[in-house]
């Protein structure tokens, strides 16, 4: 994809985002294997509710868009995030850096939601397990 026009399609989504309106984007890199892979289509909902387990957009300092990573922690008014197949987190993040939540993922013809508890365990160790 041309890097003005991915540049113009992040920007409007941030600005579609910031009026309350839920865009889809398609996933790229493998830092939530296995539960989202690169290509599936996410749906974000715009909001800053992040609870235990939710798979959210988070700004994130030196990243354009910000990333989708899991709440592995939360308390109030701050919360971390951590990809699933990182060994490291993100580092805690105030609750104003929340910029939406994943509630709806395709892949191929399938549609599911996101799984909020049974990959926690696996992002709390995540890294740990070859890929492949």
């Amino acid at each position: 994809m041309n890097a003005d026009f991915e540049a113009a399609a992040l920007a409007l989504a941030r600005e579609q985002l910031a009026r309350g309106v839920s865009v889809q984007l398609t996933a790229r890199g493998g830092s939530m294997w296995p539960f989202l892979l690169p290509g599936d289509v996410l749906t974000l909902t715009p909001g800053r509710r992040a609870r235990l387990g939710d798979v959210v957009l988070v700004e994130h300092p030196g990243v354009e868009f910000g990333v989708v990573h899991r709440v592995v922690a939360a308390l109030p008014g701050r919360v971390l995030t951590k990809g699933d197949a990182l060994p490291r987190t993100d580092g805690w993040a105030g609750r104003d850096r929340v910029v939406a939540r994943v509630t709806g993922v395709r892949r191929g013809g399938a549609r599911f939601a996101p799984m909020r508890w049974l990959p926690l365990p696996v992002s709390l160790v995540g890294g740990l397990w070859p890929r492949g």
